[in-house]
């Protein structure tokens, strides 16, 4: 399992290796006056942690395909865990991710 505490640090880290400083990831108080209420989880870091924890479980796959049911609040602790030849992503006990491996 991996296993992830999503902070300022890790987000605004992210921010930089993608090039993705939207306010709504890395402004807490400009992301606070949107619908989420506060700074949410770059999607590009929740699928590159799925693919890392299936590439360190040695799980062959062509395609993974994410959906996202809710935003991950920065704040979170997320957790991947491989399962077969698929993957469950958790945040703080909730499952806003499906993920689909082929």
């Amino acid at each position: 399992m991996t296993e992830l505490a999503i902070d300022e640090r890790v987000t605004a880290a992210w921010a930089g290796v993608v090039d993705d400083h939207n306010p709504l990831h890395v402004d807490a108080a400009f992301a606070a006056t949107t619908r989420f209420g506060g700074p949410i989880a770059h999607g590009s870091l929740l699928f590159a942690l799925v693919c890392d924890a299936l590439q360190q479980a040695g799980e062959p796959h062509e395609a993974v395909a994410v959906r996202f049911r809710a935003p991950v609040p920065v704040g979170s602790t997320v957790r991947v865990e491989v399962r077969g030849t698929g993957a469950r992503l958790e945040c703080d006990g909730g499952e806003p991710v499906e993920v689909e491996v082929r």
